[in-house]
């Protein structure tokens, strides 16, 4: 079994007064993710999963953005105060994974993200 543990998928210190997307994650291969995110201050917004099925390529200097994603039912965290959220997310049927934060103080909050992880589990 293959483990991959991807640190700074959305850098400390990021001010969560806008909309933020994490950094895009291949998941090809993979059949389980845990993604955590933690976070100082009073956010007022909400996180969720993203998911895409663009192609992945298989080599490692090809350009690989994915640009179609599609909210990942039933992912929805609504934050108002700091702490932490956690996915666990088991049967991975797509290529790509990301996390959206969506900011709901119109540019006010002066909450950051201290800390955004994921673990893989593959082949």
């Amino acid at each position: 079994m293959r483990v991959v543990q991807i640190p700074n998928i959305i850098t400390a210190g990021t001010v969560m007064n806008t909309t933020i997307h994490s950094s895009a994650i291949g998941v090809p291969q993979m059949f389980g993710a845990a993604i955590q995110i933690e976070f100082s201050g009073t956010p007022t917004g909400s996180f969720n999963l993203q998911a895409s099925a663009d192609p992945w390529v298989a080599n490692p200097t090809a350009a690989q953005v994915p640009s179609n994603f599609s909210d990942v039912a039933d992912s929805t965290f609504t934050v108002s105060a700091a702490g932490n959220v956690m996915w666990n997310i088991s049967d991975i049927e797509y290529n790509w994974i990301r996390v959206v934060y969506t900011d709901t103080s119109s540019g006010a909050s002066t909450a950051t993200i201290t800390n955004a992880s994921a673990n893989l589990k593959g082949f």
